[in-house]
């Protein structure tokens, strides 16, 4: 397990540079938004709320049904690491958008797959392992972006007391 640290330092630092553009769409997003002060707590729930989503997607879609693999591989040590900074920071990007409507939701979300997808290219953490037509794929991975970013939404605001505006109106009617 320890060796995962001491080799693969190119695979190391691309799981850096993916994630410094999560953090950075974070800030940008919680800038936005005239956040920035409850950053700490909302990282705090995003690692709450990634530990155990992160585990189970990695878990499910990537190792057993092998929809996609890590340049670092599925050790119990990267899979752990992976779900507190990637699904943290993805979580915790979600909780920014309490305030907004569905369409604002949807283009933040694209916002941040078009983000992660595009470094992912040049530093590369993950292989998509599935083959389908680039029409096809793009709509899996919008799909799996926003169905994850809802998902991480109706958990917080059914559960969790965070309440999403675009939830609430959609409900309301």
């Amino acid at each position: 397990q320890l060796d995962i640290l001491l080799y693969m330092p190119e695979a190391w630092l691309s799981f850096a540079v993916v994630n410094f553009v999560q953090l950075f769409l974070f800030i940008a997003r919680a800038t936005y938004e005239k956040n920035l002060s409850d950053v700490p707590r909302l990282l705090m729930w995003g690692v709450l709320t990634g530990i155990p989503l992160g585990l189970l997607f990695d878990l499910i879609l990537g190792k057993s049904l092998g929809f996609y693999s890590y340049t670092l591989g599925f050790s119990a040590l990267f899979l752990a690491f992976n779900a507190v900074i990637s699904n943290g920071l993805f979580a915790a990007n979600i909780l920014l958008l309490r305030q907004v409507r569905l369409l604002q939701f949807y283009i933040w979300i694209m916002i941040l797959m078009i983000g992660y997808e595009t470094t992912n290219l040049f530093f590369h953490m993950w292989t998509w392992e599935i083959t389908l037509h680039p029409i096809e794929f793009s709509t899996f991975l919008l799909a799996g972006y926003l169905g994850t970013a809802t998902l991480v939404a109706v958990i917080w605001h059914v559960f969790l007391g965070h309440r999403f505006f675009f939830i609430d109106t959609i409900f309301k009617k």
